[in-house]
């Protein structure tokens, strides 16, 4: 789930760049690099640092060149959360399951959680197909998946395994379920 956080912290600047004409400016780039990409534990996957504002007057601390603001700032973070149902796009495909881009993390499906029937890998088109249905699935596909299992490799660092399915109504790709209710609508008529 994306959230959106107004964060308040000391925010340090460089003095060649503090000097300059735009000092927001400045701490809003030093934000982004600092920040954007990292894994908080608390607020999970930084994607964006959208604003700042500089809210006081700078401090300088012994044997450190940075000069230090109070900075009120706006930031925007994923977290992935138990049960969610994502869209993402199948980034790779092996014998054991498929890797689904959710934007700024990556989940795995295991095969077992692809589909409802037997399937069979495909190396050369880096997929899986179904063995009754003819569905198949490979890198490139946009899918809903439901993330079912969420576990932090260490609690400091703030990253994720997650642990996807796609064995539920209105998951996987958008063409099987719609070809699904198209024929549940003609067994319906008949």
């Amino acid at each position: 789930m994306y959230a959106q956080y107004t964060l308040h912290e000391w925010v340090g600047v460089s003095p060649d760049v503090a000097f300059t004409e735009n000092l927001k400016k400045a701490v809003i780039e030093t934000l982004r690099s600092e920040l954007e990409g990292q894994a908080d534990p608390d607020l999970g996957i930084i994607i964006a640092v959208l604003d700042a504002e500089i809210e006081g007057d700078g401090i300088l601390l012994s044997e450190d060149p940075n000069i230090y603001f109070p900075v009120k700032y706006t930031l925007i973070s994923y977290e992935p959360m138990q049960l969610e149902v994502s869209k993402g796009i199948v980034r790779d495909a092996r014998d054991f399951g498929l890797f689904v881009s959710l934007g700024p993390i990556d989940g795995f499906v295991h095969r077992s959680q692809i589909m409802d029937e037997d399937i069979e890998y495909i190396q050369e088109r880096r997929g899986f197909k179904g063995k009754e249905t003819g569905r198949l699935i490979e890198a490139g596909d946009i899918v809903n998946v439901r993330i079912t299992q969420i576990s932090k490799t260490s609690k400091k660092s703030g990253l994720y395994r997650i642990g996807l399915t796609m064995r539920q109504p209105y998951l996987g790709k958008e063409e099987w379920y719609k070809a699904n209710k198209e024929q549940k609508t003609e067994n319906e008529q008949k």
